[in-house]
């Protein structure tokens, strides 16, 4: 299995997917990471703390090694296109530099962004661009040097917490991630730099994605667990059931 996770800021796709990473990965799927920006003008709070005022640059050099970090922790590759937080739009030519990522990695499964998220624009920008790219990559006639791909199944995680539901995010499955969820706790350490609240943050949440699960399926077992929004039918020789012990 190849899973492709585009990420719009450098912590993202740790802190929304990163037990689902792990437990692919773990299972010798191969995950790649692509990360859209550092997050250095919204999301690096804690290197600015005290009326500090570094750089940009040296901002992102914080967050690159954080994430790749976290990334290494997790079992994926990353690599950053460092398009400028708060600063990328949505533009053909941008999903089309998408497009040739997937073209080459050729996914089975991408995660990114919930959209719309009116609460992130870099989110919201990069959940419109993804969903182009995947479209457009399996254009047989697309300018490309990389073969048309069919762009693997795209899954939407969280939207930005706590408001997820309210900007229209509808897990419809939940992956349980407790048997790796201490790699995602290490993982998510790996940014206590710049936003050293994840791990609170991102515990509450997974606690609360396994309550549903726990509720919905009737498995005693899940006490962490992430939530995902499919954004395309199942299709397959059976019906889609839960997975039950």
């Amino acid at each position: 299995m190849r899973m492709l996770v585009f990420s719009a800021h450098s912590a993202d796709f740790c802190s929304r997917s990163g037990g689902t990473i792990a437990k692919h990965a773990r299972d010798g799927a191969e995950v790649h990471v692509v990360v859209l920006s550092y997050g250095e003008r919204s999301e690096s709070a804690g290197l600015y703390a005290g009326g500090a005022r570094p750089t940009l640059d040296e901002v992102k050099q914080v967050r690159h090694e954080e994430a790749t970090e976290a990334a290494g922790i997790l079992g994926a590759g990353i690599e950053f296109l460092d398009w400028g937080d708060l600063s990328f739009d949505y533009s053909l030519e941008r999903a089309k530099v998408l497009a040739d990522i997937i073209r080459e990695f050729q996914p089975d499964a991408i995660l990114t962004h919930h959209g719309p998220d009116p609460k992130s624009v870099d989110h919201d920008t990069t959940a419109q661009l993804v969903r182009r790219a995947a479209q457009i990559a399996g254009a047989a006639g697309l300018e490309s040097p990389y073969p048309a791909a069919r762009g693997g199944n795209l899954f939407f995680f969280e939207a930005t917490v706590p408001l997820t539901e309210l900007e229209g995010f509808n897990p419809d499955f939940y992956v349980n991630i407790t048997d790796v969820w201490e790699t995602k706790v290490q993982a998510l350490q790996a940014y206590q730099r710049a936003q050293g609240f994840l791990l609170e943050w991102y515990t509450d949440v997974a606690r609360l994605r396994a309550f549903q699960a726990r509720r919905l399926s009737g498995r005693s077992d899940i006490l962490y667990a992430e939530a995902f929004e499919r954004t395309g039918p199942w299709v397959g020789e059976h019906l889609p059931l839960d997975e039950r012990l």
